[in-house]
């Protein structure tokens, strides 16, 4: 099954976690909706500022406002709401009536982040357990100060989609549209750290996705050692206590 695929048949909800968070996906999100593809978004992490930022980047891609979903998991703290979570996510996608759903990666770079992908798996479980779940990367771990971003923290089964220039300059533009946040400025120092590394991170140049296959929450979605490094970190502690509290 193709990942990036521009099927107009085909009905897509990208599930995101904080406004801003699109920045990952939102090359290939323009051309689907010029393409005609039907296309919704969520994001569970919102507040009526980061709301309207977001609605004006979605508004300049293409995408209508009615396919918008914005939920108010509390910054920070969105896995001590798992179950609350996991009701939104069944809201949006008997709303959409998605064929595909795109999450961020689980993969232990931000609590959030890893609570909408849990709460996305179970509420299309409970919903449209055929449906497949893609999940595109933002970054990993939550260990540094200075984690990886816009790869997945082992590339098996990963589709990667080369981007015209024109794109980067969308994503670039893109990463000022959130004037609340720092996402600018932070991608530009992220490439700047990069090239002084000899290791330059072309992050407006390719976004990437694959099919979602690991869904076992009690363990992390990562490469030994660094897998073992996470657990024993108190992120991950907290993390296993709000999972095994949901089941």
């Amino acid at each position: 099954m193709k990942a990036f695929d521009a099927d107009p048949s085909l009905r897509w909800l990208f599930c995101f976690t904080h406004p801003d968070d699109e920045i990952a996906m939102i090359a290939w999100m323009r051309r689907l909706a010029r393409a005609g593809v039907t296309v919704f978004a969520g994001w569970s992490v919102s507040n009526p500022t980061r709301e309207a930022e977001a609605r004006a980047v979605m508004d300049g891609i293409g995408i209508p406002q009615d396919r918008l979903f914005f939920f108010q998991a509390p910054d920070g703290s969105a896995c001590d709401h798992l179950a609350d979570l996991v009701e939104a996510w069944k809201d949006a996608i008997q709303t959409a009536g998605p064929t595909r759903v795109v999450a961020c990666a689980y993969e232990c770079g931000h609590l959030d982040h890893d609570s909408t992908n849990f709460a996305v798996h179970h509420a299309r479980q409970r919903l449209c357990p055929d449906v497949p779940q893609f999940e595109f990367p933002l970054y990993h771990t939550y260990l540094t100060k200075v984690p990886i971003l816009n790869r997945f923290a082992s590339p098996d089964g990963e589709e990667v989609l080369p981007l015209e220039p024109e794109e980067w300059g969308l994503k670039r533009r893109t990463s000022r549209s959130y004037p609340s946040q720092n996402i600018g400025s932070l991608l530009v120092w992220y490439t700047i750290w990069g090239w002084v590394r000899l290791r330059p991170p072309a992050l407006c140049r390719t976004e990437r996705m694959r099919l979602q296959t690991h869904f076992d929450y009690t363990v992390p979605n990562l490469p030994s050692p660094l897998r073992e490094r996470v657990m024993r970190s108190e992120k991950w502690k907290r993390w296993l206590r709000n999972v095994q509290d949901f089941s």
